[in-house]
């Protein structure tokens, strides 16, 4: 399956959480489908290309661990995006059903786009919870949503221009 594409408001509010000294976000991942979406590169900003996706952070030894291993290593990018469990540990530990019993937390800002957004098992939700806390911005709030929510908001988002 491919990945869905965000928002460009979530891509807007992840770079410049990424741009924010204060912001605990140190890396944002984005799906090709959403290169159009990455403004001009300034100055700090690291961009590294794969063919699954484009890794962009002020902090250079991500990058270039992104860029020795690439996103299909799961453990590796659960370090890069600050994920407490990686996608695998997800999957293993929600009984072969992700779909239905895994949870996105997602740290939103004011105008409700997705700063941050890691998925977990129901024994890495608290972990998550508390994780995606420290990414709300003032003004924003933390959602919990199931796999499918989460993904019909990129696309009913993406369709309307949000």
């Amino acid at each position: 399956m491919s990945p869905v594409a965000e928002p460009a408001g979530d891509i807007r509010s992840q770079l410049a959480a990424v741009l924010d000294a204060e912001h605990p976000k140190l890396a944002c991942f984005v799906v090709p489908a959403n290169r159009p979406d990455i403004p001009k590169i300034r100055a700090g900003l690291r961009r590294v290309d794969h063919d699954e996706g484009t890794l962009l952070t002020t902090r250079e030894p991500l990058a270039r661990l992104f860029q020795a291993y690439g996103p299909g290593d799961d453990e590796v990018m659960a370090h890069i995006l600050g994920y407490p469990e990686p996608k695998g540990v997800v999957v293993s530990r929600c009984r072969g059903m992700p779909h239905l019993v895994a949870r996105a937390v997602q740290a939103r800002d004011e105008w409700d786009h997705v700063v941050t957004e890691a998925y977990c098992s129901p024994v890495g939700f608290f972990a998550t919870v508390e994780a995606m806390r420290q990414h709300v911005p003032a003004g924003g709030s933390l959602a919990v949503l199931g796999p499918i929510h989460a993904v019909g908001r990129r696309i009913a988002l993406r369709w309307i221009g949000f």
